[in-house]
């Protein structure tokens, strides 16, 4: 009997009702004698079950489940699996196009409860850079000679550097908030759009395991752009500035491929002071342990500023702005940059994993 029920328990789930088989079971080892309490323990039931099935089954002499209530199921289980293949296939339809397209045009909440059985919901798409067939298969090269040479063992070796522009107005699309159904408008709860022109602010900074450099203010060149951007000589009165006294023979200096650090000045600079510079790929933020620096400031910088955007744009107010940045750089917890170094295997490995495309980080 033991074997019997437990073979019948294990094909049960959790919660669900009794099969026939396992009525009848129930009702042959009642008429064989076996006690309520034993039977339970064996078909992995409460004991008010096994009263319930032997009394429905005086009064019905069968073992079938009673009839439901409800009107019956509109679309067949043939429905379902196209939906969600159709789903699959074409995951940017939304679910009115859905609807639109099966046969019988279930409605959206259908569409949803078909979608849900299979773990299946609507989200934001994530917005990611563009990566061509060329750029992953750079990407996927650039992974493998990391592996190979067993790079990610001599992570004490590499400064990861890179520039940021720092908003002073945070960007806070998309924030949620916990409220009521009726506090849409409540004051405090709405995201304010400030009437005041944004200053920006580009720096450049570097970190390796166990340390990091001053944060830099870039200066605009206005003697070899007329605008007033950002230019090679920018970048390499920064690396004089902020890096150059962290260097060492022997490290690594990683940077991305933005036109200034791939400029003929900038490579001869790094020449002439005979620093090893990493072969970065192409649009590869996801492989720099840096960017999530980045957020960390920001987040920072307005934890410990939120009056920012009480201040216009004098001269003293950006003086106040660069203060403010490097105050909030300096208070970062360096652990968790070290921890997001150390994160360049697993990095690495995702882009690998990927084909050189889309990752996670």
């Amino acid at each position: 009997m033991r074997q019997f029920g437990t073979e019948i328990s294990a094909n049960r789930r959790p919660g669900a009702e009794l099969s026939s088989e396992a009525r009848a079971a129930i009702i042959f080892a009642r008429e064989c004698g076996v006690s309520p309490t034993k039977i339970a323990s064996d078909i992995g039931v409460a004991r008010s079950t096994i009263y319930k099935t032997i009394e429905r089954f005086q009064q019905q002499h069968n073992t079938k489940s009673r009839p439901r209530s409800g009107t019956p199921r509109t679309f067949d289980l043939s429905t379902f699996k196209y939906t969600v293949l159709l789903a699959r296939r074409e995951p940017w339809k939304s679910l009115s196009e859905l609807s639109a397209t099966i046969p019988g045009h279930p409605s959206r909440s259908t569409i949803k409860r078909f979608l849900r059985h299979k773990s299946l919901r609507r989200f934001r798409a994530r917005r990611c850079i563009p990566i061509s067939e060329v750029v992953a298969r750079r990407r996927k090269k650039f992974c493998r000679t990391w592996r190979r040479e067993a790079l990610n063992s001599r992570l004490e070796d590499f400064i990861f550097s890179d520039e940021c522009s720092v908003q002073r107005i945070p960007n806070l699309n998309g924030q949620y908030v916990t409220r009521l159904e009726g506090e849409a408008y409540r004051r405090g709860l709405v995201l304010v759009k400030p009437h005041v022109k944004d200053i920006s602010q580009m720096v450049w900074a570097g970190i390796w395991l166990g340390g990091r450099t001053n944060l830099m203010i870039m200066e605009r060149d206005f003697s070899e752009n007329q605008n007033g951007g950002y230019t090679t000589q920018s970048y390499i009165d920064v690396l004089e500035k902020g890096f150059i006294q962290h260097y060492e023979p022997g490290i690594i200096f990683q940077q991305d491929n933005a036109k200034i650090h791939r400029s003929y000045r900038a490579q001869e600079w790094f020449e002439r002071h005979g620093i090893e510079v990493l072969d970065w790929p192409a649009h590869s933020p996801d492989l720099s342990p840096i960017e999530p620096v980045w957020r960390m400031l920001k987040r920072k910088l307005y934890e410990l500023y939120p009056n920012l955007l009480n201040c216009g744009t004098s001269d003293a107010d950006w003086k106040l702005f660069k203060k403010a940045i490097i105050e909030a750089w300096d208070a970062l917890d360096q652990n968790k940059i070290d921890s997001l170094i150390r994160s360049t295997h697993a990095r690495v490995l995702a882009c690998q994993r990927a084909l050189g495309f889309y990752t996670r980080f």
